[in-house]
């Protein structure tokens, strides 16, 4: 059984002779098929740059979750360390009223 492709031609000026037209058709499918092929490699393009970024976006955020962590980890253990003093202040004072001075 045949199988029938259908194609489409594109419009010639049906006035002109056959070799003309026949010249005019190769020509536009030629175009055609350039077009294509270009869009096809471009898309391809654009995909591989997407997936290149990609990797660098990722390793970038990555960058960028480690620098915070260790900025909020030296954060964190600069607020202890003020805590710290000061309850060890508090606990100074506290041992010097406490105390009575002796006098001699």
């Amino acid at each position: 059984m045949a199988v029938w492709h259908t194609c489409t031609y594109p419009k010639v000026n049906q006035s002109l002779p056959v070799g003309v037209r026949q010249q005019e058709i190769e020509e536009k499918l030629i175009e055609e098929e350039t077009a294509r092929r270009v869009e096809e490699l471009v898309a391809k393009r654009v995909e591989e740059e997407l997936e290149k970024r990609k990797d660098e976006i990722e390793r970038e955020v990555l960058r960028r979750v480690e620098e915070a962590k260790r900025i909020m980890e030296r954060q964190l253990l600069e607020e202890l360390e003020r805590q710290r003093q000061a309850e060890l202040a508090a606990q100074k004072a506290r041992e010097v009223t406490r105390t009575p001075e002796r006098v001699g």
